[in-house]
């Protein structure tokens, strides 16, 4: 086990320090503490592997500081400060998510409030002369403008266990497509979604698509009792029917 410093990583990795941070966020992998100096913060180098495997990025020879072992005395560390890259990662989520939403919905009330409140041109009444005049031909009255319609709500596909014992995947456009889960044209489809609704024989949950990470990887997420849970599942070749059951599985254990 070998310990390496940020800066270290980060020049390892051809990348800098901000990088390096949002790599190790992503990939849910904590910093390490110097084996002499508490002080510094640094990286294994099995994660520093991990990561240059998942950017495709070539290492050149790691300093060889082993990490010190943990005295027996030294308590453990609590299971919530465990928890806690995890949890900023799902309140980050939880954050974009509110974002898009309150935009959204901005967007809507301007586009109601212009429709609704469309001001009128007032004619104003033509001077009185001495001369006796021909009266003005009326103007043609205006139509009140059209209405704006409304943003269409957005549907996503739908992957779910039917009725006759087999699995379906519904698109919003062209109803019950003519493959299965599992085949050559499943995974030909999965790597075009942005997202799509899981429902199982375990549980349900959406399935959002991480375009950031190499070879499309994906999460499941699930809304319980005023929380996000978030299921890391696999990349675009790797996520079969087996994948998405037993994401469903553990988050319906949430309900217990």
């Amino acid at each position: 086990m070998i310990f390496v410093s940020v800066a270290e990583a980060a020049h390892h990795l051809g990348i800098d320090v901000k990088t390096l941070h949002r790599w190790l966020a992503d990939a849910q992998l904590p910093l390490q503490s110097h084996p002499c100096d508490g002080r510094k913060k640094g990286v294994r180098s099995e994660h520093l592997q991990m990561l240059a495997r998942l950017h495709q990025r070539s290492l050149v020879n790691l300093p060889e500081v082993p990490l010190a072992p943990v005295k027996s005395e030294v308590p453990p560390l609590p299971a919530a400060l465990l928890e806690l890259p995890e949890q900023l990662s799902c309140l980050q989520t939880q954050i974009t998510a509110l974002q898009q939403q309150v935009a959204d919905l901005t967007l809507l009330l301007q586009q109601h409030e212009q429709a609704s409140t469309t001001p009128t041109v007032p004619t104003r009444p033509a001077r009185a002369t001495s001369r006796p005049s021909k009266p003005a031909p009326q103007a043609p009255r205006s139509h009140p403008p059209a209405k704006t319609p409304r943003k269409p709500v957005h549907v996503i596909p739908r992957v779910e266990y039917g009725e006759e014992g087999y699995y379906v995947v519904i698109c919003p456009k062209h109803g019950v497509l003519p493959f299965e889960p599992d085949t050559g044209e499943w995974f030909a489809w999965v790597t075009k979604q942005d997202s799509f609704r899981f429902v199982g024989k375990s549980g349900h949950f959406t399935a959002h698509h991480e375009w950031r990470v190499p070879k499309g990887a994906w999460r499941a997420h699930r809304h319980i009792r005023n929380h996000n849970y978030i299921q890391r599942l696999a990349p675009n070749h790797e996520l079969t029917i087996a994948v998405l059951e037993q994401a469903a599985k553990a988050l319906q254990a949430h309900l217990a």
